[in-house]
């Protein structure tokens, strides 16, 4: 009799991962345990993903050539020329992130239509193996019994305080978001059992989406929810050392903003090349526009099988505004400096946003991973680094994730502790403007990735508290 081949998983909350086991001891694959895992973040990490958000997952298997479902949002068709400022629910907070306080917009006017559960049922209808209702339930008991909040989602709840107590409905539903407390959302469990049985319109052409165009003082209108489809995509794809990376093809960027840092490493690849290819990076970022968006959380499952997924969730900072009896707020993208390079409400007809959310897969004859971070603008440099310490490194998956990380941007270098003091003493010469951080930091992205093949890892990045799982039935 064989021995069972082992799963991995790896996500940025206990519960999150344990959803994706639960569904893989049933006998579910790796895309059905990333969905049931994907429903599980919007209970255990309400405020970096939910329904009223978007997203990405790349999949591949023997049986399933790589391929990205890209579930990430999309502009009003309102035209943004004609919009009156003073009509519309935007203005902006201040969020604290400690180090540094960042600048945001909110209010009904700030989202862009909501790609999650239209991700959901493509995701489902295309890859998964067990019923919708099945990958669903272990979010849908954990809504209605509880989650204890950890001290990573207590800092996110204290981070966006602002935006939780902007509403009566947002602190009513967030406001008790403290390390230790149980946080229930019963509103949100029926959300999903409905969402469940319902067919795949339901959503946007049902009570939910008639209740968020109903608002005056907001942007979407019925068409945007009704024309609203998630997109399946070739990936882009780089290969090297024997090795192929797919990761997010335009018209997201972080990609190709990965694909062209593992370029210009060429033949060199020590720390001052690392740099350069962050500085060609930044200069790329700048020049050609491209975009980010900022609370994010990753899963990355490899099961038995070999299969592989790796999903990136986003849900912005959230606008401040629950949907009614929805148990969720919807995203603020439109709100978002980063994502609206040319200034607010000034999109050019409908279109699908870009992001610098990166989902990868990294394939070799030996190995196989599933990787990717949170980090708003920093996942272009945290992915790269991992990604090259793998390739061309050689080091193993534990030691990639946790090695010290740099963030070149704007003329100015971040960096971790950690580094050896020659190495040290390259990037201050190199960069006179710089950080040197005490401590390592979410900052600097949350790496979650898993391997499989001749061995099977589950890494979760301490920098954000994660959690990696390797088992077998």
């Amino acid at each position: 009799m064989s021995q069972p081949k082992p799963h991995a998983v790896a996500a940025g909350h206990p519960q999150t991962a344990a959803a994706a086991r639960q569904i893989l001891l049933q006998g579910g694959q790796a895309f059905d345990a990333i969905l049931a895992a994907m429903m599980m973040s919007f209970v255990s990490e309400p405020l970096l993903a939910s329904p009223g958000g978007g997203g990405f997952l790349l999949a591949a298997g023997p049986d399933q050539p790589p391929r990205l479902l890209d579930f990430f949002s999309d502009t009003p068709t309102t035209d943004s020329a004609g919009i009156a400022q003073d009509g519309i629910d935007f203005y902006p907070i201040e969020g604290n992130f400690g180090t540094r306080s960042q600048e945001f917009h909110i209010g009904h006017a700030a989202a862009a239509v909501p790609g999650v559960p239209a991700g959901i049922h493509k995701i489902h209808q295309q890859l998964c193996s067990l019923p919708l209702e099945v990958l669903a339930q272990p979010a849908i008991d954990a809504a209605r019994s509880g989650v204890l909040v950890n001290h990573q989602q207590a800092f996110v709840a204290m981070v966006l305080q602002p935006i939780i107590n902007a509403t009566a409905a947002g602190k009513k539903l967030y406001g008790n978001m403290r390390q230790g407390q149980r946080w229930q959302n019963p509103e949100l469990a029926e959300f999903l059992v409905q969402l469940c049985r319902q067919d795949p319109n339901w959503f946007y052409q049902g009570e939910a989406a008639a209740a968020i165009c109903a608002q005056p003082d907001g942007l979407l209108q019925a068409i945007d929810f009704k024309d609203y489809e998630c997109a399946v995509r070739e990936p882009l794809q780089w290969s090297s050392n024997g090795y192929k990376v797919y990761t997010n093809p335009e018209p997201s960027s972080g990609g190709r903003l990965i694909v062209e840092q593992l370029k210009r490493l060429k033949s060199r690849h020590d720390l001052a090349a690392v740099l350069e290819a962050q500085q060609h990076a930044d200069d790329l970022k700048r020049s050609q526009l491209f975009e980010v968006s900022r609370g994010t959380t990753h899963i990355s499952v490899a099961d038995g099988h070999g299969n592989l997924a790796s999903l990136t969730l986003s849900n912005g900072e959230n606008n401040g505004h629950v949907v009614p009896g929805c148990g969720f707020m919807m995203n603020n993208f439109l709100g978002e400096e980063d994502i609206n390079p040319d200034g607010f409400m000034s999109w050019q007809g409908k279109e699908r946003l870009r992001s610098m959310m990166s989902p990868t897969l990294i394939t070799h004859a030996e190995h196989r991973y599933a990787l990717g971070t949170g980090g708003s603008n920093r996942i272009k440099t945290a992915l790269f680094q991992v990604i090259n310490h793998i390739i061309n490194d050689r080091k193993i998956l534990k030691h990639a994730i946790e090695a010290p990380r740099m963030h070149f941007e704007n003329g100015h270098l971040d960096i971790e502790p950690g580094f050896q003091v020659d190495d040290l003493s390259v990037l201050l010469k190199t960069c006179p403007i710089n950080s040197e951080w005490h401590n390592h930091n979410l900052y600097f992205g949350g790496v979650n990735a898993v391997q499989s093949g001749q061995t099977t890892a589950a890494v979760a990045d301490f920098r954000r508290n994660g959690c990696g799982l390797v088992f077998s039935y």
